[in-house]
């Protein structure tokens, strides 16, 4: 039978463990405006990724980054009866777990990470030469790897990310091939945390 002594002291243990836990996961959330350099665009090329994160050791950060990049993409035609009309907007949706470990636990803090995840690529408008008619040009999505880096301090962070996701074939309608499109792409960023809360 536990005395109530024993009770109490059973309970700030817990109580201290469930605090120790809190301390070491902390949930996050990172926001990252940025542009995207070397694209092909006359437009302007942006991103912004928003990412819940969780801290799993000293140096160990995993998260789910939602990411949207606009004028990516790099096109090349094909079929010579045909040409792409880029001069609207394109943009990928991308969805990508992440690992990023950090080299220190200094105010400076320089990290690398990676990650694997599922890209989705828009249609593109498609001309017919001579032809007033707009064809709806069909990209399949595809996986892709996130390479990045770069160095935090406080709640900012500047970053550099590179996503490499492989070519694709652009379809029309009637399941011809006219052309193919590069959709991997440089960026460079700077993040602000927004929220935090444990976990």
């Amino acid at each position: 039978m536990l005395t109530k002594k024993s009770l109490s002291t059973i309970l700030i243990l817990l109580s201290l463990l469930k605090l120790n836990a809190q301390q070491e996961n902390s949930l996050t959330l990172r926001v990252e405006p940025g542009i995207i350099i070397f694209s092909d665009s006359e437009n302007i090329s942006l991103l912004i990724n928003a990412e819940p994160k969780i801290k799993i050791s000293g140096n160990g950060v995993i998260g789910l980054r939602f990411g949207l990049a606009v004028n990516s993409q790099k096109f090349n035609t094909t079929n010579q009866q045909y040409f792409i009309d880029d001069e609207y907007d394109n943009a990928i949706l991308s969805f990508v777990p992440t690992y990023d470990y950090y080299f220190n636990e200094n105010k400076y803090r320089p990290y690398a990470g990676l990650g694997i995840g599922y890209y989705l690529l828009n249609y593109i408008d498609i001309n017919r030469i001579g032809s007033s008619k707009i064809l709806e040009g069909n990209v399949k999505d595809k996986a892709g790897l996130l390479l990045r880096c770069g160095i935090e301090f406080g709640n900012t962070r500047y970053g550099l990310e590179y996503n490499f996701i492989p070519k694709a074939d652009i379809e029309i309608p009637n399941g011809e091939i006219v052309g193919t499109v590069n959709n991997s792409y440089l960026g460079l960023s700077v993040g602000f945390t927004i929220g935090r809360g444990k976990v």
